[in-house]
């Protein structure tokens, strides 16, 4: 009975040192002298498992001499490796009687003599998932085996070993988490925060504070809504009901930072901390992204404005007036389009220089800008053209007035700096029901009563009266003529080199399609490109392209130049029919072009009319190998927020933005802002237009990837680009 307590109350001793976390030395070391107690005459030594080295290693076993304890590490684990390797690697009792005949000792033999140890059981030590731990083996002086209460005990002792072993590799894995946690939530760039179940923030890092220009002790206890602008407190409270039910949250919001006239803006991560499946907290990580916001809102201003004047651009202005020609037609009001165009205004512009005539053009625009009534819009359509959209007309006559109301502001000379400048103007009028049937032919229709104004001595207005400009005769004509191009292969590709930015070395190239007319010679694709996607024919000139393109580039091939990816213009009528995917794989097929020579320049249009159906197909275009780029990127705003979901390989700068961005700071802003955006997204950069050493130079500094321009060379014949860029088989 004495012994039955005994052993109890060593077991129990064992278990506290457990419950108490000592250090696993120690635990052992008592597991070893429990066990040397309950079996006389036996020496104890307990092996932990390297599961790295697949090998044993003695943790316990201070009843064996230092010369044995020594050579029992890196023990390997197999089925003739002493006792502890054979137990290890059967996950079973090994009995050794007599070392001295055992086969599995053979390599141990001198040791186990000068240990003077005759006898080995040995017990695989077994985790709660049947993983091993290590082994519990008792050594004993002469030969013999166990009986069953040795085995008892034997048992009894590995079943403690492995909760030893087990809870010590549990406490290490906690707190290697917790430090890794604690060191996530202090060092972390982000604002890492706590908020319990009340909503109010519980722990925060440095971070955090330095973001909210707050000291930790001014936070905590405050509730997420006193710290977030008035207009976000909504979609706050919505966040964390969500994550309250178990639901992370992933959204954007503006906090107030102490000190700071603008609030900052937060990129805001919720995740709920669940416990015994019942939420009891929420983390969060915020995200400064003041500056991208700012940025991105600088770049959506110019891109729907003019970055010299600051007017609302050619696009805004067509999206505009498409909301007020529905509405004003919708409530049969009337509305105008004036078209103003300065007379003389390119001599002035030579004469002077092209700041001065920058200068004159912002102040014609703020001229211009007195004239408008609520509802109105001016717009710089590029060069020296205004637009104005009257929305909101009583009648007529208002628009008129308002026209002669333009002219006497020209009436007045323009002084700027030391000189002084006398220039008119020309004003063409067009009202919503002069046979207009879309904004775009009141565009039309307004643009053509000013060319007549011109022609009738300008410095004055004149109204459309229709009859101006082409017949529709003319445009069935073409059509007709379009149609015969495509069937009797009158169109032909010129390509023009894209080359890198700093070594000037040809990268690429792009396709563009030309039409030689058999009675009016070479045309171009401004003259027939926006008849074939008005009469649906851009689908055949489209596909014909494609395959011209992939064709030329492998004959390329097949004369041994090295191959070379190409861009082929892609318009909005061909990417949104159903089968372009499949119809551009057949292509690639059919020809043998590898995808990843390919190239589709897709505008931000395109991209924007149906941003999901543009993103499933770009997918599918990436899954094939085909890269994707944005052509004149930068006329449009729509797209900025969708740019990062995109999976797109270049974006290309609008021409625009190159031919201003030596005399303009709002071209150059942009230039440099698209570029630094892209490059965040892993995107290059092409630049198109470019002229002149100066804007490569200027470009090449501004990290610019690829450039694109007359500069390097016009497009032409793929035989002359062959023989211009030396694409022989021998320099390949």
């Amino acid at each position: 009975m004495a012994d039955v307590r005994a052993q109890l109350e060593a077991q129990q001793r064992i278990q506290d040192l457990i419950a108490r976390h000592a250090p696993l030395e120690t635990t052992l070391a008592a597991i070893s002298r429990m066990g040397e107690q309950l079996l006389p005459g036996a020496l104890v030594s307990i092996m932990l498992f390297d599961a790295e080295r697949q090998s044993l290693t003695l943790a316990g076993g201070d009843s064996l001499s230092p010369a044995y304890r020594a050579a029992m590490q890196d023990i390997p684990i197999g089925p003739h490796v002493g006792s502890c390797g054979s137990a290890a690697y059967l996950r079973q009792l090994v009995i050794t009687e007599d070392i001295a005949e055992s086969d599995a000792w053979r390599g141990f033999h001198a040791l186990a003599r000068a240990e003077g140890v005759r006898a080995c059981w040995s017990m695989p030590v077994l985790g709660r998932d049947g993983a091993l731990l290590g082994t519990f083996a008792t050594y004993y002086r002469g030969p013999g085996v166990p009986d069953e209460a040795d085995q008892a005990h034997i048992n009894r002792a590995a079943g403690l070993v492995a909760l030893a072993v087990e809870r010590h590799q549990e406490r290490r894995t906690l707190e290697e988490t917790e430090q890794r946690y604690r060191s996530l939530f202090t060092e972390h760039p982000d604002a890492v925060f706590q908020i319990d179940m009340a909503g109010r923030l519980c722990a925060l890092n440095r971070a955090a504070g330095d973001i909210l220009g707050l000291p930790e002790s001014r936070l905590l206890g405050r509730h997420y809504n006193d710290l977030v602008t008035e207009d976000c407190r909504q979609r706050c409270e919505e966040a964390f009901a969500a994550a309250v039910r178990g639901e992370p949250q992933h959204y954007e919001i503006k906090a107030y930072r102490a000190n700071a006239d603008q609030p900052v803006a937060l990129d805001i991560t919720n995740l709920p901390i669940i416990v015994d499946d019942q939420v009891i907290g929420i983390y969060g990580i915020a995200r400064d992204i003041t500056l991208r916001k700012q940025y991105e809102a600088r770049l959506a201003y110019y891109a729907s404005h003019d970055a010299l004047t600051g007017l609302p651009n050619r696009r805004e202005f067509e999206s505009r007036l498409a909301h007020d020609f529905e509405l004003c037609r919708r409530h049969r009001q009337p509305l105008a389009v004036l078209y103003i165009d300065l007379d003389d205004f390119k001599p002035v512009n030579d004469s002077l220089g092209h700041a001065f005539g920058d200068r004159l053009l912002v102040a014609t625009a703020r001229r211009l800008e007195k004239l408008l009534g609520p509802g109105d819009t001016l717009s710089r359509f590029g060069g020296d053209e205004f637009v104005l959209l009257l929305p909101s007309l009583a009648d007529e006559q208002e628009a008129l007035a308002l026209a002669e109301r333009v002219l006497g502001l020209f009436s007045r000379s323009h002084t700027l700096g030391t000189e002084q400048v006398h220039i008119s103007a020309s004003v063409g009028i067009a009202f919503s029901h002069d046979d207009v049937r879309s904004p775009e032919e009141l565009v039309q229709f307004a643009n053509r009563a000013m060319q007549q104004a011109k022609r009738q001595g300008r410095n004055t207005w004149r109204r459309y009266a229709g009859g101006d400009g082409a017949e529709p005769g003319e445009n069935v004509s073409l059509r007709r003529d379009l149609q015969e191009a495509i069937s009797n292969d009158q169109l032909s590709l010129h390509y023009q080199p894209v080359v890198d930015a700093t070594s000037g070395e040809l990268r690429s190239i792009e396709a563009l399609v030309r039409w030689h007319h058999p009675e009016r010679g070479t045309l171009s694709p401004g003259v027939f490109i926006p008849l074939a996607e008005q009469t649906g024919q851009i689908i055949e000139i489209g596909q014909w392209i494609l395959r011209r393109a992939c064709s030329d580039m492998m004959a390329l091939q097949g004369q041994g130049v090295q191959p070379i990816p190409v861009a082929v213009n892609i318009s909005p009528l061909q990417f949104a029919r159903p089968s372009f995917v499949a119809n551009l794989a057949q292509v690639l097929a059919e020809t043998g072009l590898p995808a990843h020579l390919l190239e589709l320049e897709l505008t931000e249009g395109v991209l924007m009319a149906d941003a999901d159906g543009a993103i499933a197909s770009l997918k599918a275009l990436r899954e094939l190998g085909v890269h994707a780029a944005i052509d004149d990127f930068g006329t449009g705003f729509s797209s900025l927020s969708y740019l990062r979901y995109l999976p797109i390989n270049k974006v290309k700068l609008d021409r625009s933005f190159i031919s201003d961005m030596m005399d303009s700071r709002g071209s150059a802003a942009i230039v440099q802002g698209v570029i630094t955006m892209a490059h965040h997204l892993s995107l290059e950069v092409v630049a198109e237009g470019i002229e002149t050493e100066a804007q490569w130079q200027a470009l090449r500094g501004r990290d610019c990837d690829l450039l694109q321009g007359y500069l390097f060379a016009h497009p032409m014949p793929l035989a002359q680009l062959v023989e211009k860029a030396g694409l022989s088989s021998a320099a390949s």
